[in-house]
């Protein structure tokens, strides 16, 4: 079972690495943009891919029917902010980065910010309801039997 020390301390990362990149807009590189724009990618692939397997469909099981309704009306909207998060990458490769850098900059702070607010409702609302519902754990098994 996932914890949410361990959601939170990605969401952490996920963020550091849009926030350089959202810093980064105006003076890197389009190539260094570009890797920006595929590590992030990668690091939000992982944490996804243990949200989609260990935390919603669980919530959607185990928690009660405000828990469920709420973990439903949230996928569906990330599932919209994972098409546009797709289209951005699909779409920001250096060569377009460096043809049109202005629509670039807007497409970065659109989709970065869409990004910011997922992380603050699954932080904020979803996780906890998880946590109550037994979906996750507070800490990773290892911090646990050291604490005990």
């Amino acid at each position: 079972m996932v914890s949410v020390e361990r959601l939170i301390d990605e969401h952490a990362q996920i963020s550091a690495r849009s926030d350089a990149l959202m810093r980064a807009v105006t003076t890197a590189s389009p190539t260094m943009l570009r890797t920006m724009i595929v590590g992030l990618d990668t690091e939000l692939a992982a944490h996804l891919a243990t949200e989609d397997l260990e935390v919603y469909p669980h919530l959607l099981a185990k928690g009660d029917l405000a828990q469920r309704e709420a973990a439903e009306i949230a996928m569906g909207d990330f599932d919209q902010l994972a098409a546009q998060w797709r289209a951005y990458v699909d779409e920001w490769t250096a060569d377009e980065i460096e043809s049109d850098h202005e629509l670039f900059i807007e497409a970065s702070k659109r989709v970065l910010s869409a990004l910011s607010a997922r992380v603050r409702i699954e932080n904020e609302i979803l996780y906890p309801l998880a946590l109550a519902s037994g979906t996750i754990t507070l800490r990773e098994a290892s911090a646990r039997v050291m604490a005990g």
